[in-house]
């Protein structure tokens, strides 16, 4: 695996750090000693994380009961663990080196999938939604490393899935020396994230992990993959919605006792949440 690791940076240069604000939290929350003060001080030095994490912990999706004024009372009502998850959510944007039109569908393409896994997870009861999220939020950051290193290329993947020339998976073989769900379990390799993610962003498409053997990482790694089926179906992220896109049938062999009812029912709650809440999250 380190050679490999080391055979994907060699190909596509510096991966990127971690946003110096979630690595500032992250390692504070490692640390028993700290306070609801030491975790909004860090937060606060960088203005627009903060001012995206208040916005998002009082948009409904929160169902806050009154209104969050500061990261410290933000700290105390949603839980260091929802907190991490939205700091991470909040400073994903900036490890994009410009922001077109491009970074902005990969942006809501990770938010969408993130929103879409944490109800994937409570609805299904399938895994944690916190750690859902993240693996929604962060399944293609193999994509933003490809976009960042080479935009031309990945634009041409990119209009190459619009004109039907083939999937995603497919096209990048032609442009990149490495797929983005490798490049991704690099990031997040790097990162020093909890193995459960790194393999979620390896096997988000393929699902690739026996159901068997690592039944709980099967869950998870399937709850993010129909969350992603959901953003296709809502156009979230995309260029457009996938009309065609059957969701039961897609998901049938992968998720035994799923029901097209089921589906139907989390994609009109998903559809109403982000629709709801999309200003929250994705404005700045």
């Amino acid at each position: 695996m380190q050679s490999e690791f080391q055979s994907i940076i060699n190909a596509v240069g510096d991966l990127p750090p971690m946003p110096m604000v979630a690595t500032k939290v992250v390692q504070l929350m490692q640390d028993p000693n700290k306070t609801a003060k030491d975790l909004a001080d860090a937060i606060s030095k960088d203005a627009a994380v903060s001012a995206r994490l208040l916005k998002i912990a009082n948009s409904s999706f929160y169902s806050m009961q009154r209104q969050v004024k500061t990261i410290e009372h933000a700290i105390v009502i949603l839980g260091e663990k929802t907190l991490k998850s939205l700091v991470l959510a909040s400073s994903l944007k900036g490890v994009n080196k410009t922001f077109g039109l491009t970074e902005k569908m990969l942006w809501e393409d990770s938010i969408g999938a993130a929103i879409g896994s944490r109800l994937v997870a409570q609805r299904f009861k399938s895994s944690d939604p916190e750690e859902a999220f993240l693996g929604g939020l962060f399944r293609h950051i193999g994509k933003l490393v490809m976009n960042n290193t080479d935009p031309d290329n990945f634009l041409q993947i990119i209009q190459g899935v619009y004109n039907g020339e083939g999937t995603f998976e497919d096209l990048e073989k032609k442009f990149f020396p490495y797929s983005h769900a490798l490049i991704g379990e690099a990031v997040l390799q790097k990162w020093n994230f909890a193995e459960n993610l790194t393999q979620v962003a390896r096997h988000h498409e393929d699902l690739d992990v026996s159901r068997k053997e690592q039944p709980e990482l099967y869950r998870l790694i399937l709850t993010v993959h129909i969350a992603d089926k959901l953003c296709r179906k809502l156009g979230i992220g995309q260029r457009e919605p996938d009309e065609g896109l059957d969701l039961f049938e897609s998901l049938k062999d992968k998720a035994p006792g799923i029901k097209p009812e089921h589906l139907d029912k989390v994609l009109e709650e998903f559809r109403v949440i982000f629709e709801r809440d999309r200003d929250a999250f994705l404005e700045n």
